[in-house]
């Protein structure tokens, strides 16, 4: 069995007060979690490494955190917008960070997150600082423009994977809901924390797997389990819980009813319509539907009016007023009004920010 030979340095990354230990490949991978722990490569190893090609820093990456397709090429900007150096061929770049060093602000068509090891790491997003720990996990959506501080030696996990291929994908106006804000994970604010940090342990494994590949198919599907975490946390997505014969019957005809919504948002549909469609009265009706989807039934269709309006004016050349008809809009007046109470900008304001990304 090969064997590498590392130091283990604790509470700090600089080769001082170390002492030389001897570990198999299959073991190294699950020291680098541990809090307080930062590995390095004897000098011989730092020799032969190749550095990640960011400007003026050398890099003392463990060999088994060594790219595995290629090296980086240099950390490139052009304005704010970073060219993500992606893996070629892929959509996905993860790298073990132990750069002392800032990085102005910037930002990147890509999902970010970034999990510290050792030593704290600190994000600076419009006014607001973010200092992260080690065990952190820290979500930056697409397109935030943000700083990085480093002020302290240490390392960390960065990823960054393109998430444009959800857009087909019902839940994904919910994701997008989620990522209007970044958002800063830990065992005190999350319930599913462990799992989650697990998850991307286990994509660290994958992605530094091979020497010549990376499988997109597995880490995908991992990241997929970690974003529908996201979309469970929408109000519409609580649980409903059946404990009789008529609470399911109910549930059944709510859900066909939400099902119905869903491929006929651009039809007139009116409250009357959708309680007798369920049978009950007005009344009843409002407060079940509020019940079972924590929204009124006019937010949920509106909700779905503007996600099936914000794909089109971001994907297609259709006219604003086309738009505001396939819709379910009678009339570009309160589309328009609508529009611009649920997003903040106007129809042609929301187009025009996305044809900029």
């Amino acid at each position: 069995m090969q064997k590498i030979y590392v130091f283990v340095i604790l509470n700090t990354c600089v080769a001082r007060n170390v002492r030389t230990m001897t570990v198999c490949r299959p073991c190294l991978t699950h020291l680098i979690p541990a809090k307080g722990v930062c590995l390095f490569m004897n000098e011989e190893i730092i020799q032969d490494s190749v550095s990640l090609g960011h400007d003026d820093f050398d890099d003392t990456t463990p060999i088994i955190y060594n790219q595995p397709v290629k090296q980086f090429s240099k950390w490139v900007l052009n304005g704010d917008e970073e060219e993500v150096d992606f893996v070629p061929n892929t959509s996905i770049r993860i790298w073990y960070n132990n750069q002392y060093r800032n990085y102005p602000i910037h930002k990147h068509d890509a999902l970010e997150v970034c999990i510290p090891i050792e030593n704290e790491y600190k994000y600076i997003v419009g006014s607001k600082s973010y200092t992260l720990v080690p065990g952190d996990i820290f979500i930056l959506p697409p397109n935030i423009p943000h700083e990085i501080e480093c002020e302290h030696e240490g390392c960390r996990f960065i990823y960054l994977f393109k998430l444009s291929f959800l857009k087909d994908l019902f839940e994904y106006s919910f994701l997008n809901d989620y990522f209007k804000e970044v958002h800063l994970i830990n065992e005190a604010n999350y319930q599913n924390y462990g799992q989650m940090y697990s998850a991307f342990m286990w994509i660290n494994d994958q992605y530094f797997m091979y020497e010549n590949m990376v499988l997109e198919m597995p880490i995908y599907s991992k990241l997929l389990n970690i974003l529908s975490m996201f979309v469970r946390t929408n109000p519409q997505f609580t649980p409903i819980r059946m404990e009789d014969a008529k609470t399911k019957d109910k549930y059944t005809k709510f859900k066909a009813l939400i099902n119905h919504i869903n491929s006929h948002f651009m039809d007139e549909i009116t409250l009357e319509w959708a309680a007798d469609y369920v049978g009950f009265s007005k009344f009843h009706f409002t407060r079940l539907f509020k019940e079972y989807t924590d929204v009124t039934f006019y937010d949920y269709l509106l909700h779905r009016r503007m996600q099936a309006a914000r794909v089109l004016l971001s994907d297609s050349n259709k006219t604003v007023t086309e738009i505001a008809f396939q819709a379910g809009f009678n009339n570009l007046t309160s589309f328009t009004r609508s529009f611009k109470k649920y997003t903040g900008l106007t129809p042609s304001q929301y187009r025009l920010s996305k044809s900029k990304l």
